[in-house]
């Protein structure tokens, strides 16, 4: 065939002929890497589950591993948060504590992907992201999914963020509070 790019169907992954001797389209190897990148992820999955079932947790010995952790002056004392809301106070386990928890508890996976981003309608930049935590020995997952703005509001108004930095500072910081809420679930 004379196409710059021959594909051999095999499943959903589109495989290079090698021997074509056409140039690849950027468009062409995005769909490749995702594909392998989705493989690996399914396999990492999997070895997980497996992992899981052969070394199951052992629950008294998990949660003497949690008060433990929690005698850590560190730990305590950013195990709680507070903040005033409309005349009450606001408190809960921060998310260290979680994390702390999900840690101790074992065969455990949590944390946050930004999927995807975009531009609204007012042309201020939107990140579309996971939050997620899987009790992998008991197969159970919560999942959140949302989108964050990309903009800092001030007492002037606010404005658009454009430095990297600023920007995953802001999807992390509200993506943390989610994978709080999916490791308390």
């Amino acid at each position: 065939m004379a196409n710059d790019l021959e594909h051999v169907q095999s499943g959903n992954v589109q495989v290079m002929n090698p021997y074509s001797g056409g140039a690849v389209s950027p468009s062409a190897e995005a769909n490749v890497m995702q594909a392998a990148a989705e493989q690996r992820a399914m396999a990492e999955v999997q070895a997980n589950m497996l992992m899981a079932q052969r070394f199951p947790r052992d629950e008294r010995t998990c949660v003497d591993r949690i008060i433990t952790s929690f005698s850590r002056r560190s730990l305590a004392e950013a195990a709680t948060y507070q903040y005033a809301r409309g005349g009450q106070d606001i408190t809960g386990p921060s998310i260290r504590a979680a994390e702390a928890i999900a840690q101790q508890w074992g065969n455990f996976d949590f944390g946050f992907r930004e999927l995807s981003r975009m531009r609204g309608a007012d042309r201020v930049s939107v990140s579309q992201v996971q939050a997620y935590a899987i009790d992998v020995q008991n197969r159970t997952r919560r999942s959140i999914e949302f989108h964050v703005r990309h903009w800092r509001d001030t007492r002037q108004g606010g404005y658009a963020l454009s430095d990297e930095r600023d920007i995953y500072e802001l999807v992390a910081n509200q993506a943390q509070r989610r994978v709080r809420s999916c490791i308390l679930a």
